[in-house]
């Protein structure tokens, strides 16, 4: 068997040479405004989709038996040219008859417009193409049509004539799209009609199936679906042939029905910008959304509604922006507490003022006829209110918002009492959908389950009332990204469709975050596809905040929405190459001229390693403002856990500025936003709050080495300012006004306080080494100190640090053993503080010795004083174990990923059946990086004999002595699905003994409110702990054996260990591990 590591001691000038402090290149705006093309494969899910079996889920089986989600078709392949030398061989032919032209002209635009982009000319700054002799020409006179060309449009008696010809004459075979939802089908047709000796024939269900099908065209091209909202400049090429295989295919059809994302909370970011470029949140603002909604295949949107009314923000004409949704084909809706197309503002501006009560007293008031409160004038004036927004708003594609919650997002008196509450919404919707008849709105309706409306759904039985028989149902997380509750299958039975809103930002309790994209795309699929296994296939909305910087998180949601049955099902597998494609899709060039697949995938790992430490704690809820603020912060005394999370950001940050410097001019403003910002700035705020800390903890000492990290804080703050500044001023193209870390909200993104040292006149030597907890507490001035046990299964380094509270000294390091190596990059003189490292050389040690203990001595002189630290390094005879964790320093943390087994089981599903089920890893997910659940989200184990047949994990630890041990099992923050059982339970036996069964959430658990003290905590710290006590254990290997009790539940890491654990944030680092 191969030995781990080695040892070795440095001893060198404490001078980190960071790189990174004037980091941004000097020509950083002169390369950027050179920007003018780039790009990559296609990367759509038409592309990926594949022949896949469903798993063992019930839900999935009943889907698999009823499947109404029209797959992909291939079709004979032909391919078709589009440009030869930089010229358009095509024209583009468009019905003006055609019922839906509105729409296939704007994108008929945006087509010509990727086509120019495509051989070079040149788009204004909203994208548009001027009419050009090689671009594409767009006719709309079928007499016209000769040579090659393009056809799109619809078919039936409101569609394209040239369609329904080219039908009749049986060319073309629409069948496949007949009654179905968003297909298009897309065909090369050779001699289709006279004058025509070749089309491209694009026809669609209806109108957002044609649409997509001709931002197909773009994908094939290489147009990413960001190319203007991240400048993500497509490759100029002289040549471009649609391969047949792509180009002649009937499209799956969407998985979810209503796929879209909600802007919010986008004061100050998104309306500086949108001000300042458009004068407010009007039609050119959302014409820019609705393209993009298309080309990421999605179809629905809640506008932004913080300080505007989407329906008279127009520029021109109020409603411009409702209308031009409409011709898009996006579906608009509003959000949770707005009913009846109404914006949360317009109530309390304009529609209240003739009443003797406040907006909020007014709409507090509405009730039942009859019952104690009611005042007719003031339902009477709200019920106006709600028929004028049906009004306006009626003729245009929507789902409507039902219900009734407080005024702007607050909450109604009544769902104090959730029976009341409820009959209370059951009679408002009556009272709304009354509404709508009267004014023959056929809109769909819907009711989101949003907060304290959870209770009247549940408690008060809102699900068996009349009103929800033909209304969606949208359930919701719990505004961090992990869901609340999920219907039963008698619910699901009582509405209309169910949805889920989802977050990527949130502002409000306990905490806000608002800065950059912190949510990664494996908790996406494992929350969502839960929810997809509860029914929840109708509707999903992501709040996204700004919708920058939610690029990644925003396209992973929605390709998720539209090929389900790709990237969802056993989707935990697919995570990685989605990353790796998508980044290859923004950054890969097809003539070369961009990042190889290797640097792609090295722009993918930034991002995912970004987002890792995001997923720790939000960064903008890491605070260090003395010594003493946080401690359940980072800790710079135990575990090196503050010093590691150094490490990892500055690994990140200098592998992204290496990264950087290839990337070509034309793709610097892409990589600048989607890579080079986040990666650069998160970390970077990491080292400010660790700086901080550190310079406090070291002035609380004493010791001028707090001076050098106040510096180093200082260096990142000024960088910090660097990078926002260039995000906003230096970055040509579309976007800027990114956002501060420094957040209104008075929880985040505090500045730290830093302390100054003043030198004093001695010049005696300090010594410091690490330990394993309270690390650097103290120092030796004479005598002996001792170095923590290497031990040879680990991979560990420690510091020694050699001190001054004044003057310089000389100091000379000697090693009384050849197996200890001394390196120092200035020996003599110590002018400045001191650092080194020191590790096992791994020639003294081998895994078949006898069990071994060396010993050593490093001597350090200075004057008349010599400390002497002692060093050793030990080794077991473990023998031929193999994937087996060795307990060290009194504990052993295991990466859940370390299992020595993963054994198959059964359970019956809440639908009643016995299927397989099994233990998943789901990678790159949690605090950790790594997850561990069941496949099945619908089974629940009650007791310990029905863990007989469930699956489980089995992880083996050495234990050194005899002795009492506890085990602490730490999850990702997830929520009981099942409303009123509060139990998250997880199943322990040791070594093959009984089972203990221990509920992971405490019994007041409520996920979503800040008043429940646990839940705000976990969702903070981004995990759950648990711990089984008293573990009696000999010496030797023991086995671990995890079962998953109740579905939602992922165990992200366990730590056993003797006595009890030092304060740090998370855990010890991993232990050593036998593989």
């Amino acid at each position: 068997m191969k030995f781990i590591n080695s040892i070795a001691i440095l001893v060198s000038l404490f001078e980190i040479q960071y790189s990174f402090g004037k980091s941004v290149p000097n020509d950083f705006a002169t390369d950027l405004l050179t920007a003018e093309n780039g790009i990559t494969d296609t990367f759509s899910n038409d592309y990926l989709m594949k022949n896949v079996t469903y798993s063992d889920s019930p839900i999935k089986e009943k889907r698999a038996e009823a499947q109404t989600v029209a797959p992909k078709i291939n079709l004979n392949p032909v391919d078709f040219t589009l440009i030869e030398n930089k010229k358009v061989t095509a024209s583009l032919y468009i019905d003006q008859k055609d019922s839906e032209y509105d729409g296939i002209s704007i994108i008929a635009e945006a087509l010509k417009s990727d086509i120019a982009r495509v051989i070079g000319e040149s788009v204004d700054k909203e994208g548009k193409a001027s009419n050009s002799a090689n671009g594409l020409k767009i006719i709309t006179n079928k007499a016209q049509l000769s040579g090659k060309t393009i056809i799109a449009g619809t078919f039936g008696a409101k569609g394209n004539d040239v369609i329904n010809q080219l039908i009749d004459n049986g060319k073309i075979d629409v069948s496949n799209l007949k009654g179905r939802w968003e297909r298009y089908q897309m065909q090369v047709i050779k001699n289709p009609m006279n004058g025509v000796s070749e089309a491209l024939v694009i026809v669609g269900s209806d109108k957002r199936g044609t649409l997509y099908g001709m931002f197909h065209i773009s994908e094939m091209m290489g147009v990413s679906p960001w190319v203007w909202w991240s400048d993500v400049t497509p490759t100029i090429q002289s040549n471009v042939v649609l391969p047949g295989e792509e180009c002649n295919v009937v499209s799956k059809e969407p998985s979810i029905k209503y796929r879209g994302i909600f802007l919010n909370d986008e004061a100050p970011s998104l309306t500086t910008w949108t001000d300042k470029r458009y004068r407010g949140r009007n039609q050119y603002f959302y014409a820019q959304v609705y393209e993009l909604l298309l080309r990421l295949k999605a179809n629905y949107l809640w506008p932004a509604m913080w300080g505007d009314i989407f329906s008279e923000g127009g520029s021109g004409d109020k409603l411009a922006n409702a209308r031009l949704a409409d011709q898009y084909g996006i579906v608009m809706g509003t959000s949770h507490h707005e009913p009846l197309y109404r914006a949360g503002n317009e109530w309390g501006r304009y529609y209240r003022n003739d009443l003797r009560y406040t907006s909020a007293q007014a709409w507090n008031l509405y009730n039942i006829p009859g019952q104690q409160g009611y005042v007719r004038e003031v339902n009477q004036r709200i019920e106006e209110f709600w028929s004028s927004g049906v009004s306006r708003n009626k003729a245009f594609d929507n789902i409507c918002t039902v219900g009734m919650r407080g005024e702007n997002d607050s909450t109604l008196p009544a769902a104090d009492n959730p029976p009341k509450y409820a009959e209370l919404l059951n009679y408002i919707i009556q009272t709304q959908k009354n509404i709508l008849a009267k004014q023959n709105d056929k809109n769909p309706t819907q009711i989101v389950i949003y907060k304290e409306v959870e209770d009247a759904w549940y408690a008060g039985q809102l699900y068996n009332k009349a009103s929800m028989k033909d209304t969606y149902a949208m359930f919701c997380d719990d505004n961090w990204a992990y869901i609340r509750t999920l219907p039963t299958l008698d619910q699901q039975k009582t509405v209309a469709g169910l949805g889920m809103y989802y977050h990527f930002d949130y502002v409000g309790a306990p905490k806000s975050y608002t800065w950059v994209q912190n949510t990664q795309i494996s908790t996406i699929w494992d929350q969502m596809s839960i929810s997809y296994d509860y029914g929840i296939d109708d509707v999903w909305i992501a709040n996204v905040g700004d919708l920058k910087p939610m690029e990644l998180d925003i396209s992973y949601f929605l390709d998720l929405a539209y090929d389900y049955e790709h990237l969802g099902v056993e989707g935990q597998d697919r995570l990685e190459d989605y990353k790796k494609n998508w980044a290859r899709q923004q950054f890969s060039k097809k003539d070369g001229s961009g990042l190889t697949d290797e640097e792609c995938d090295e722009a993918a790992s930034l991002i995912e390693r970004y987002l890792d430490l995001e997923s720790k704690r939000v960064v903008e809820h890491v605070l260090y403002n003395t010594a003493n603020t946080c401690s359940d912060m980072y800790s710079v005394d135990n575990y090196r856990e503050a010093l590691n999370i150094l490490e990892e950001c500055e690994d990140i940050m200098s592998r992204t500025e290496a990264l950087f410097k290839k990337v070509p001019n034309d793709l610097k403003s892409a990589f600048y936003q989607l890579v080079y910002y986040p990666a650069m700035a998160v970390p970077n705020v990491l080292r400010i709050q660790i700086y901080a800390a550190l310079n406090n903890k070291f002035a609380g000492l004493g010791f001028t080495i707090a001076n050098k990290y106040a510096q180093l804080c200082k260096d990142a703050i000024a960088l910090d300012n660097q990078l926002f500044n260039n995000y906003n001023n230096n970055m040509p193209g579309n976007i800027e006004s990114g956002k501060k870390w420094q957040a209104w909200d008075r929880d985040s993104g505090k500045l730290p306080s830093l302390r100054n040292v003043n030198s004093n006149n001695s010049n005696g030597m300090h010594v410091m080494v690490e330990s394993i907890t309270n690390s650097f507490k103290s120092s030796v001035t004479n005598g002996e100190a001792k170095l923590p046990t290497f031990y040879y299964v680990s991979d560990e380094t420690y510091e020694v640090k050699l001190l001054t509270k004044g003057s310089s000294y000389n100091f000379q390091a000697t090693a009384d053993a050849d197996w200890i190596n001394i390196s120092t990059s200035k020996n003599g003189e110590a002018k400045k503080n001191l650092s080194g490292s020191v590790n096992p050389d791994q020639s003294i040690f081998n895994y078949n010795v006898s069990p071994t203990t060396v010993n050593g001595t490093v001597k350090i002189t200075s004057g008349n004083t010599t400390i002497r630290v002692s060093v050793q390094a030990k080794v077991d005879n473990f023998g031929d174990l193999s994937r087996t964790y060795i307990m060290n320093n009194g504990y052993a943390t295991i990466d859940v990923a370390n299992y020595s087994k993963l054994v198959e089981g059964k359970g019956k599903t809440n639908a009643g059946n016995v299927v397989t089920n099994k233990m998943i890893i789901i990678p790159d997910n949690g605090k950790y990086r790594t997850a561990l659940r069941t496949s099945s989200s619908t089974i629940t184990y009650e007791s310990a004999s029905d863990l007989a047949n469930a699956p489980y994990a089995e992880y083996k630890i050495y234990v050194p002595e005899n002795g009492t041990y506890n085990l602490q099992s730490q999850f990702n923050p997830t929520s009981n699905l099942t409303y009123g059982k509060v139990r998250l339970r997880y199943g322990i036996s040791i070594d093959g003994g009984s089972i203990s069964i221990i509920n992971s959430i405490v019994n007041n658990y409520l996920a979503g409110t800040w008043k429940q003290g646990t839940w705000s905590a976990d969702i903070e710290n981004h995990s759950r702990s648990s711990v089984k006590s008293n573990i009696s254990l000999s010496k030797g290997v023991h086995t671990i054996r995890y079962y998953q009790c109740d579905p939602n539940l992922a165990l992200i890491r366990m730590t056993l260990y003797k006595g009890n654990l030092a304060t740090v944030y998370g855990s010890p680092e991993e232990s050593g591990f036998v593989n």
